[in-house]
């Protein structure tokens, strides 16, 4: 018998992780880092054979088994390499017809930092040589998405290394080579190169924020003494505006886009016919798209007071004091990649929604119809896009 044992080394260039049970608390629910049996962060096989499964494609699907077929290839197990504690993330839903936080939706998603590493560990029995070569051909240019929202960026990992090794049991070398090694020793060192990723951006365009712009952290409550902070990817880290909030308003937007023209947009998110649907995704299925985390940079910051107005008396509102930090100025990257099949119709009306936040006609975060969140288009290279043409597009699949 032949035995090709492989490693992998996995890099994840976004937060992310494989979550485990939600944990529901008085403010919402919690979903926890999925946990090995000796507490340490686990990525599940189940996880890493579903991904490779999917990337190698129809012909070699049947390596990570078939119907009545067990699977050629075993993912014997990951290790895990910390970059850091894990950070909580914070999200909710907006209600389309309120504008404002939906009920019941609010809920925190424990994540690995960026620069998390995994290795993972793959034993094959008796590879055919021409199956093996093409196996490996894919493997090199495996770069996954793994774990809870992909869509808005999470999770994005990379292949830094990989090794193989042979084992010939049938010969009295391969078999005491093989006895020789016991446990992580017998797997090869993951220092062979992998594939360069190939591009998947459909824009990634600068954008200056030119009025206050405030995404918040973890605040359930609005103190009197302490700013409501801009979020940070982790505690000190560069502050950002989370994926999540970017696609939110990319799709919101969207939406109400594909209602003027006449074209359907369901307003829960769940139809699965509508563009909006199949571009961002619906309830148990993933889009088309990825729209990432951007960080902030060359950031200025202003403490801002609010009070809320009794509507009684004509004064303030006793205990309705809070202030937010926003950001005053500074410059992201808006960027939005494909992970899915996306027509030149879905790409016209992205870029619509973007010439939307260029003229202001939307923002970004909390307290936009306040005046927070106005950014503009910086990129010299981009152009407008011709609306009515979007508008006949659309109104050509509604008819």
């Amino acid at each position: 018998m032949k035995v090709t044992l492989f490693t992998l080394r996995l890099r994840m260039e976004t937060a992310g992780g494989v979550a485990g049970t939600e944990v529901v608390t008085a403010e919402g629910s919690t979903l926890k880092l999925r946990l090995a049996p000796d507490g340490t962060v686990h990525l599940p096989g189940t996880t890493v054979a579903g991904s490779l499964r999917a990337h190698c494609g129809p012909e070699l699907a049947d390596l990570f088994g078939a119907e009545s077929k067990a699977s050629p290839i075993q993912v014997l197990g990951t290790v895990y390499h910390e970059a850091g504690e894990p950070v909580p993330h914070a999200r909710t839903a907006i209600d389309r017809k309120r504008g404002a936080a939906r009920t019941n939706t609010y809920h925190v998603v424990e994540q690995l930092r960026a620069g998390t590493e995994f290795e993972i560990m793959l034993r094959w029995n008796n590879p055919e040589p021409a199956r093996r070569e093409a196996f490996l051909r894919e493997l090199k240019s495996w770069h996954p998405r793994l774990g809870r929202g992909v869509s808005h960026g999470s999770g994005k990992c990379k292949l830094i290394g990989w090794g193989a090794a042979d084992y010939d049991l049938d010969t009295p070398d391969g078999l005491l080579d093989w006895i020789r090694h016991t446990g992580l020793d017998s797997y090869p060192k993951p220092t062979l190169p992998a594939d360069d990723e190939p591009s998947s951006e459909v824009f990634n365009i600068e954008m200056a924020i030119v009025d206050g712009l405030h995404c918040g952290v973890d605040d359930a409550e609005k103190p009197e003494k302490e700013p409501r902070r801009v979020y940070r990817l982790y505690k000190d880290g560069p502050h950002a505006i989370p994926g999540s909030t970017l696609k939110g308003v990319l799709r919101s937007r969207a939406e109400y886009v594909c209602r003027v023209v006449g074209t359907d947009a369901c307003t829960e998110q769940d139809c699965g016919r509508c563009r909006p649907c199949r571009i961002f995704g619906f309830r148990g299925a993933r889009g088309a798209v990825v729209v990432s985390t951007a960080v902030i940079e060359d950031a200025e910051f202003q403490d801002r007071p609010h009070v809320a107005i009794d509507r009684f008396t004509g004064g303030y509102k006793y205990g309705a004091l809070y202030t937010d930090e926003v950001v005053v100025a500074g410059r992201f990257r808006l960027r939005v990649d494909r992970i899915g099949k996306l027509e030149e119709r879905d790409v016209a009306l992205l870029q619509a929604v973007v010439t939307d936040l260029h003229d202001g006609l939307i923002g970004i975060g909390e307290n936009t119809m306040g005046g927070y969140g106005t950014v503009r288009v910086l990129d010299p290279d981009w152009r407008r896009p011709v609306l009515t043409d979007l508008a006949d597009l659309l109104r050509k699949e509604a008819a």
